[in-house]
């Protein structure tokens, strides 16, 4: 018996359950992970507004302090106190310095280029730029600190919003699955591994033309059906691309 055939045969003796076999459009609530996730969406839409907003007014003070720097800065001979390597994945090369203004010492620290790094020690004199009104706002002469770039606040308010369209499209995509989708037996035919622990269930299922489909589902943590294992597909009538195992995480029938 070909895989057409043994389709045929559990289709016919198949039937799906009752909740699935009213009439469409069927009524859907969101699931408990359904939920979930459109409030994760929610807190993304809302973290990108207060990324866009806040890193914009990080970039915006960061191109001010170095415009008034240029501008109004002095210079002075300090002196390095501390020669370093951060201790993380970038392992920057720092150093820590201290000049004298008006009778008062000020401090301050940055990064530096290896090469330039390396020819200095603690006690080396060290060449900085401050603003006479406010010493404390002081940086390297030669080397400017990197500022954030004006897209940038863009850039991740942008994939912020983009993550939680995705999530919002992910919980539409199975309520309307589960309210307009047809019904139909499938038969699992293997997992894959997914990440965080998780596995993806491959299977097929027969649609109403008599031709067979293959998808996968997940990923899950959730209790895997066995390979072979009879399952409950519904599928888009139009697009039988879009399918889902049911019952499923995201939505759930009234």
């Amino acid at each position: 018996m070909d895989r057409y055939q043994q389709m045929e045969e559990l289709h016919r003796h198949w039937a799906p359950p009752p909740a699935l076999a009213a009439s469409t459009p069927r009524t859907v609530v969101l699931a408990g992970g359904g939920v979930a996730v459109v409030v994760l969406a929610g807190l993304l839409f809302v973290g990108a507004v207060a990324a866009i907003v806040g890193l914009e007014t990080v970039a915006r003070n960061q191109a001010e302090d170095r415009r008034q720097l240029r501008e109004q800065g002095r210079e002075a001979e300090a002196t390095i106190t501390r020669h370093w390597r951060e201790g993380n994945k970038e392992n920057r090369p720092m150093v820590a310095y201290e000049f004298d203004w008006e009778g008062r010492t000020y401090s301050g620290r940055t990064h530096l280029p290896l090469r330039v790094w390396k020819t200095l020690d603690a006690g080396s004199p060290f060449a900085v730029r401050f603003l006479p009104a406010d010493p404390a706002r002081n940086r390297s002469r030669d080397w400017e600190p990197s500022v954030l770039p004006v897209w940038f606040p863009f850039l991740v308010g942008a994939l912020l919003a983009a993550i939680g369209m995705l999530l919002v499209y992910l919980v539409r995509r199975q309520t309307n699955l589960l309210r307009e989708g047809r019904p139909a037996p499938g038969v699992v035919t293997r997992y894959s591994q997914a990440p965080h622990n998780k596995k993806n269930v491959h299977y097929e299922f027969r649609l109403l033309s008599g031709g067979i489909a293959k998808r996968k589902s997940g990923p899950t943590r959730r209790v895997l059906p066995a390979i072979g294992a009879t399952v409950c597909v519904v599928y888009d009538r139009d697009n039988p691309r879009h399918s889902a195992l049911y019952p499923m995480d995201l939505a759930r029938l009234a």
